[in-house]
């Protein structure tokens, strides 16, 4: 006779497994960013070119959570190892597109290529309810850190309004409300990281 895991049990036994699982896709991407000889950022801005390009300079950094200096520098090296491409734009001549080149997403899709067939295997061992409810989760389980990430974004925007409106009206000094309107230098996702810190909140009571 099958045991009857608790509600408890099963939300302690998803926490780990979920951790197990960001942890071994983190160091599937870290085997990939070397394999191509480049970093973890370089990749991550690939990736988002990838699947959402052709992108601006400005998109990028905006999509990334990274300046736009660090974007450009970034460009340039992935432009250089053959990586990306760049294009102006036929109408607004200041404005530069960034795409993907081609043979660059076909060496990629090979080198994803054994882990893509790998994961299929993997989910025909399920039913597509099942596959369903896994799909659920991981959706909802997705919008509760982009909810996280956005109000962490939206609060230092208001902070700095905030801040600067105030230093107006009490006559501070100048320069602390300068460097409050000073743009940040980007939010960082840290998702692995806040999976990692969110194990209760899968516990059931």
């Amino acid at each position: 006779m099958s045991r009857q895991w608790s509600r408890s049990e099963l939300g302690q036994q998803l926490r780990a497994e979920i951790t197990g699982y960001l942890g071994a896709a983190s160091a599937y991407d870290e085997e990939l960013a070397k394999t191509l000889k480049l970093s973890r950022t370089d990749m991550r801005c690939l990736d988002l070119v990838g699947r959402r390009g052709p992108l601006t300079a400005g998109r990028l950094a905006v999509e990334s959570g990274l300046t736009t200096g660090a974007v450009t520098f970034i460009l340039d090296r992935l432009e250089e190892a053959g990586m990306v491409a760049r294009r102006r734009d036929t109408e607004d001549r200041r404005r530069v597109w960034v795409e993907i080149v081609p043979e660059a997403q076909e060496r990629l899709r090979g080198l994803q290529q054994p882990v893509a067939e790998e994961m299929r295997r993997v989910a025909q061992r399920f039913k597509a309810d099942e596959l369903a409810i896994v799909r659920d989760f991981m959706r909802q389980a997705k919008e509760v850190f982009q909810r996280q990430v956005n109000g962490q974004v939206n609060g230092q925007v208001n902070g700095q309004v905030n801040g600067q409106v105030n230093g107006q009206v009490n006559g501070q000094v100048n320069g602390a409300v300068m460097a409050d309107a000073a743009p940040s230098d980007g939010h960082r996702t840290q998702t692995r990281t806040a999976a990692l810190r969110s194990g209760g909140a899968l516990e059931g009571k």
